[in-house]
């Protein structure tokens, strides 16, 4: 089965080869990264704190942001890979590592924050629960810890933006089976399907939500079928790469009204492609933002340690609701650890290629 699959993969890669040749190498996805993941951590410190601060981008937008760069660069790593084995390890060793110590850090450090005895708080069922629950991506089983964070105003989750990279892991595993079905037909029936499918399905959980009430609907209509056709819109973006690339200021034009009165019924369906239109023309256009990532790929630690650092910050009562100097130390801590995340952890990972 392997092989066949190898196989399968080999003639996905020549496929994709003419694809890669058109891709010029500098780009500003390091900057548009950094981008939505400070945008995520404004909207955070806005909502943990009672700050209500206007903000350009939501967290929502930034979210959907990430998933359309992602359908660019992960399909690309999967064309580019000499195996699925070669994939799914490239894949692991980029989300795993920082993943893992966001976790164990928060589940072991948070002790001294505990309003419980440390025996008490590492004998506590709650804690084993955390521990299974977002080893396993499955973060809203158990989001709070023992006697952590019950006194914080908003919510007593450690790190709410977790929830997000299960979805990232499914449509990591969603990728190879899209690449069999653009090997069986037409390229523009499969995404544009997988698209459609993607909205409806969207839009028919916020019907049943406004119809029954049950939040469950609400909850899905945000989770993976939904997130997919951000995802899809990226990978149709490096498909058609010569001519977007070609007319990306005249679609720019076009797209940026869509994501900017994204909240009418009608517009919203095509949001998720114009969201893709204005990013991309965004990673390609502007050469100046081409070294963001210069000291090191720190988006995806900021991404996973400002939730808990905010809350850390509110717990001790280091926070002026009136005061946006407030904001700085968060700014601060987060950077400081996304930074020794990367070059101490995920850095090392990602050169381990053989391990």
């Amino acid at each position: 089965m392997n092989e066949f699959l190898n196989e399968r993969i080999d003639v996905s890669r020549k496929q994709g080869s003419n694809i890669f040749q058109a891709i010029p190498s500098a780009n500003n996805f390091d900057f548009l990264r950094l981008l939505l993941a400070f945008s995520v951590m404004c909207n955070h410190y806005s909502g943990l704190t009672g700050q209500n601060w206007y903000l350009p981008i939501s967290s929502a937008m930034a979210v959907h942001g990430f998933f359309v760069i992602s359908g660019f660069l992960i399909m690309r790593s999967f064309y580019r890979s000499h195996s699925l084995k070669d994939y799914f390890q490239k894949r692991a060793r980029r989300i795993m590592p920082a993943y893992i110590l966001v976790v164990l850090l928060c589940a072991f450090g948070l002790v001294f924050l505990s309003d419980l005895l440390a025996g008490q708080y590492f004998s506590s069922p709650v804690f084993f629960k955390y521990l299974a629950a977002n080893l396993s991506f499955l973060n809203f089983i158990q989001p709070s810890l023992p006697g952590v964070f019950t006194e914080n105003p908003e919510m007593t989750a450690v790190n709410g933006s977790l929830w997000t990279i299960k979805i990232e892991l499914l449509l990591y595993l969603s990728v190879p089976f899209i690449a069999w079905l653009l090997r069986r037909w037409d390229k523009r029936i499969v995404l544009g399907g997988i698209y459609l499918f993607s909205i409806i399905f969207n839009r028919s959980m916020d019907y049943l939500y406004l119809t029954t009430g049950n939040e469950i609907y609400e909850m899905l209509a945000r989770q993976v079928f939904f997130q997919l056709s951000f995802f899809i819109s990226g990978a149709f973006l490096l498909f058609y790469f010569k001519i977007f690339f070609k007319y990306r200021f005249a679609l720019f034009l076009i797209a940026l009204p869509a994501v900017l009165f994204r909240s009418n019924d009608f517009v919203f369906f095509l949001y998720p492609m114009a969201l893709g239109i204005v990013i991309f023309t965004i990673a390609f256009s502007l050469p100046f933002l081409n070294k963001a990532g210069k000291y090191g790929d720190i988006s995806y630690g900021i991404y996973l340690f400002h939730f808990p650092v905010i809350q850390l910050f509110i717990s001790l009562n280091l926070f002026n609701n009136n005061n946006f100097i407030a904001f700085l130390p968060v700014v601060f801590s987060t950077l400081l650890l996304a930074w020794l995340s990367w070059h101490l952890v995920e850095k090392r990972f990602l050169e381990r290629k053989n391990k």
